[in-house]
This record gives structure tokens, C-alpha cells and sequence, in this order.
């Protein structure tokens, strides 16, 4: 090989050199554990599995609640809300198919976003004359096998 490749190639180790030995001293520095406590639905004990549609709604309309294993409470700043409905589609050949929405939206503070919960979206149509054309909000939506 000539100089000028064995030059490039030790300027490429002492350059991934020194970007490792950045990378270390940097872990040193700010490596805080950033302590998240268990959420709940509401002001209950539940933070999964399956709930019938009438508590579950119950408890999201009392937000989220945070405590660790001796009670004490923390507040919830925002949470990831993300939702997978199951719905029932045609497909080219008019056959019947089971297929998921998903839909995912950060909701600050500990309660859905009420454009989410109740569809507050103003709808100004011609189209849309009967109130079952407008689109209902998730507590209105929500139903068996869907998953939040």
C-alpha cells in the first residue's frame, strides 16, 4: 500500500480513538437514572389488562395517578397515548375484513386530551346533516379488543 493510504488510516483510528474516549468520559457525566414510578388508571390500582368499557371510561375521565409501593404520590406531566382500534373493512374482492387502527398523540398533564375523549373538532359540512355522520369521540368509540 502506499504512504498516503497509511497515513489516511491512521488518522482514521486516531480519530474513532478519540471519539470512543469522548464517549466514555461523557457516560461519567449526567448518567442520572431518571426514576418512574408506576401509573394507574385513575384513582384505582389498575395499569393493565382487559376492563369493561364503563370502568375504563370511569377511570380516564379521573386521569392518571402515579404512586410507588409506599404511597407516595407523584404527579403525571404527560404521558404517550396511543390507541389500536379494531375495525371492520371491505377489501377489493367485497370480502369482510378485520383490520387495526392505529393512532398514537402525546397528551400533556394526566388526562386525555379533550379533543381525543370527546371530538370537539368543529365539522362545518353540507355532507354531514345527521349527527351519526360525525366522527365520535374514543369514549364514545372504545369497545371490546381494542387496545390502549
Amino acid at each position: 500500500m502506499s504512504r498516503t493510504v497509511y497515513i489516511l488510516l491512521l488518522i482514521f483510528i486516531v480519530a474513532y480513538g478519540l471519539d470512543l474516549s469522548a464517549q466514555q468520559k461523557g457516560k461519567g457525566k449526567g448518567n442520572e437514572k431518571i426514576f418512574m414510578p408506576s401509573v394507574y388508571l385513575g384513582h384505582s390500582d389498575k395499569k393493565a389488562g382487559p376492563l369493561q368499557k364503563a370502568e375504563f371510561v370511569n377511570l380516564m375521565k379521573q386521569g392518571l395517578t402515579s404512586h410507588d409501593s409506599l404511597g407516595n404520590n407523584y404527579k403525571v406531566t404527560g404521558f404517550d397515548f396511543s390507541y389500536a382500534e379494531q375495525k371492520l373493512y371491505e377489501d377489493s374482492a367485497g370480502k369482510l375484513v378485520m383490520m387495526v387502527d392505529m393512532s398514537a398523540e402525546y397528551c400533556p398533564g394526566d388526562t386525555l386530551a379533550s379533543d381525543i375523549a370527546y371530538n370537539v373538532h368543529t365539522l362545518s359540512s353540507p355532507y354531514l346533516n345527521d349527527s351519526a355522520d360525525i366522527p365520535k369521540g374514543l369514549y364514545d368509540r372504545v369497545k371490546a379488543g381494542d387496545t390502549l
